[in-house]
């Protein structure tokens, strides 16, 4: 892993509370490679915000009857509120509508592309609806997108991801009035994507990229890089710093790219540094930039956004790693917002340990493929993993160091069948670590090898039951709360709350951290009464889908 790392999560739009679909993605993953990047000693930091300039923020407002900033602000609040029951700690929620730094740095950003001469501009066709006087454009319309033919909004489609033009949405409508929308010619900013096909191309060979969204890349490539506005004649966003089109807004998803440069701005503010450092923080030499979002959104952050970097300074440093996450559903659906199709994550964690659901959210986190929440499932793996085997096995083993040790770690011994149990937890440990990292990084697969520890744990337990040599027995106690610290440690990315009480239960002071396979101390104290998971309520389906 690099020596710093800056985690990027796809700032959540402030129109609606988060589902699991929402917590289950880039929030959830941003969180675990940060919190990786710390258990190993290095540095990093978490950047995130609200994505309060898309069209979704007053198109919904309008329907609700309330102010747009008003019910962003409220939304914004209930984010941050569910990102703190989540143990989802960000080092920067930025509020656009309330720092300075955004405006100032988004604005800067389009002026030098201006400047440098990377925007065009191009007289094209675009859609109104008369009725209600309005351009039409993302949220603004619905139809059939013209690439897969499912329900499509404008500019882009969350199901093949493949950006659209509007005006070649089929059958679309004003979503205001329902109206059919007519075509008018306007004057617009572009930037022309096209342009920089093999430099996009080149970065993709030396980033970390899932398969689809390799394909994705290499398609929309193949296909011809189309002219993206990169500002559009209405009424809500930041103002397009460009003479002459002053009354048009920046587009929000080429906004969002100066707006990570925010986030990080903010932060280092927030930690009392110079916000002007975010340039050398962005680009030192040890830094290494991860960026999470959906897979509906790769075009946007895999070919667009990068391209906007390269055309605003190209000594800039690009990402290493674009991490990819599918539609988590409900059902045979994915969650959503707008049908109220979901299970909201502050209801949830309302109810169930943070460890628990990040447990859950993790072990069947849909990274390369969509996966399902159902009811016997969370339970399956809380009740039967975690209450079940997990528990059982600590309360066992804390039990016997109580009794066969005086409630003190035991010193260890160089029994061959010990041994060979440290080094397969090296060997779970060395794969957990490379599960967290950039390269490799999936915490279904890091969660699949928690399990398998405490299986082989229970499994060593078992087997070494029949031991009568007194050494020989407190030897095979100090291993096995071996693997209990190596549990601490490496669970902590994905179970933070459970991995620090575990921690502190074995003797550990401050946050876990990663110094390798071995037992507590000798004659550490153990907190051997300690308890970690419970089963969960019978109704809890009802106390969360009722709330």
């Amino acid at each position: 892993m690099s020596a710093f790392t800056l985690v990027t999560a796809a700032p959540p739009t402030p129109n609606g509370d988060l589902h699991l679909g929402h917590l289950s993605g880039p929030y959830s993953g941003a969180d675990i490679r940060i919190r990786a990047q710390r258990l190993l000693g290095r540095g990093g930091l978490f950047l995130t915000g609200s994505d309060v300039h898309q069209s979704y923020v007053p198109t919904k407002a309008r329907r609700d009857g309330v102010e747009p900033l008003e019910m962003a602000e409220g939304f914004a609040d209930e984010i941050a509120r569910i990102f703190a029951s989540a143990d989802f700690a960000p080092d920067a929620y930025v509020r656009p509508w309330r720092s300075e730094l955004h405006r100032d740095i988004v604005h800067e950003f389009f002026a030098r592309l201006h400047a440098r001469g990377a925007l065009r501009v191009r007289t094209e066709q675009a859609l109104f609806c008369a009725g209600c006087d309005r351009y039409l454009f993302e949220a603004h319309l619905t139809g059939k997108c013209p690439h897969c033919g499912a329900a499509s909004d404008g500019n882009s489609c969350e199901n093949c991801a493949l950006p659209n033009q509007v005006t070649d949405v089929v059958e679309a409508v004003c979503n205001a009035c329902g109206g059919r929308p007519e075509e008018r010619p306007v004057e617009r900013l572009v930037f022309p994507l096209g342009e920089y096909a093999e430099r996009l191309s080149a970065f993709h060979a030396a980033t970390v990229m899932s398969p689809q969204l390799e394909a994705l890349c290499a398609d929309m490539i193949e296909r011809g890089l189309p002219d993206i506005p990169v500002g559009h004649p209405t009424d809500w966003g930041l103002e397009m710093p460009v003479p002459g089109f002053e009354g048009h807004r920046v587009y929000v998803w080429a906004e969002m790219m100066p707006g990570y440069f925010a986030e990080l701005a903010e932060s280092l503010r927030a930690s009392g540094r110079d916000p002007e450092e975010w340039r050398t923080v962005w680009n030192g030499p040890e830094t290494e930039i991860v960026q999470f979002f959906g897979f509906d959104n790769g075009y946007f952050h895999a070919l667009l956004q990068p391209a906007l970097l390269m055309a605003y300074d190209p000594g800039f440093q690009l990402p290493r790693a674009l991490l990819t996450n599918e539609f988590y559903q409900l059902g045979s659906s994915k969650f959503s917002t707008s049908r109220r199709h979901a299970i909201w994550g502050g209801d949830l964690l309302a109810a169930v340990p943070a460890s628990v659901a990040r447990f859950v959210l993790a072990h069947d986190r849909p990274e390369n493929e969509r996966t399902s929440f159902s009811w016997d499932r969370f339970h399956e793996l809380a009740d039967g993993e975690l209450a079940g085997r997990w528990q059982s096995w600590l309360t066992d083993l804390f039990a016997r160091i109580e009794t066969q040790a005086g409630g003190l770690v035991p010193a260890g011994g160089a029994q061959p069948s010990q041994e060979r149990f440290l080094r397969l937890l090296e060997r779970i440990a060395d794969d957990c670590l490379t599960a967290y990292s950039a390269e490799h990084f999936s915490p279904r697969r890091a969660t699949r090898l928690l399990c398998e520890l405490v299986s082989c744990a229970r499994d060593f337990a078992a087997a070494q039951s029949r031991t009568r040599d007194s050494g020989r027995a407190t030897a095979a106690l100090a291993a096995e709360a071996a693997a209990a610290r190596t549990l601490a440690q490496l669970a902590h990315p994905v179970m933070p709350a459970f991995a620090s009480r575990l921690w502190t239960a074995l003797g550990g002071e401050g946050a876990p951290r990663w110094d390798g396979v071995r037992p507590p101390a000798a004659g550490q104290r153990v907190e051997t009464s300690a308890r970690f998971f419970a089963p969960l309520p019978e109704d809890l389906e009802e106390r969360v889908m009722g709330a």
